[in-house]
């Protein structure tokens, strides 16, 4: 049987960034978990959980100030941990917007 620990090691994540993605998607813990591990296999991954990071932190620097400190900790741990500087709006399986459309 998988622990909770297991899922987190073998998706490459961990508790406090699942949460934060668990927050940001409106998911519960074990969906978010998977939903993060997915996201990384994606070579544009790592910056998504970043981002959802980011943006948590963002929503609580306008509302919850007491979250900040915490939460830019996390960030900071969050792109030591998950570095890949890919920018997913030049990927070349990305489609075009449609002022790129010809």
């Amino acid at each position: 049987m998988l622990t909770v620990e297991d899922c987190l090691c073998l998706a490459d994540l961990e508790a406090d960034e699942v949460a934060q993605i668990a927050a940001h998607e409106h998911l519960p813990f074990m969906a978010a978990l998977e939903k993060g591990a997915a996201l990384l296999l994606e070579p544009w991954g790592d910056a998504a959980v970043r981002q959802m990071v980011w943006d948590n932190l963002c929503a609580a620097n306008r509302h919850r100030p007491a979250d900040v400190t915490s939460l830019m900790l996390l960030y900071h741990a969050t792109c030591t941990h998950h570095p890949n500087p890919f920018d997913r709006r030049h990927s070349p399986s990305r489609s075009a917007g449609p002022q790129q459309r010809h």
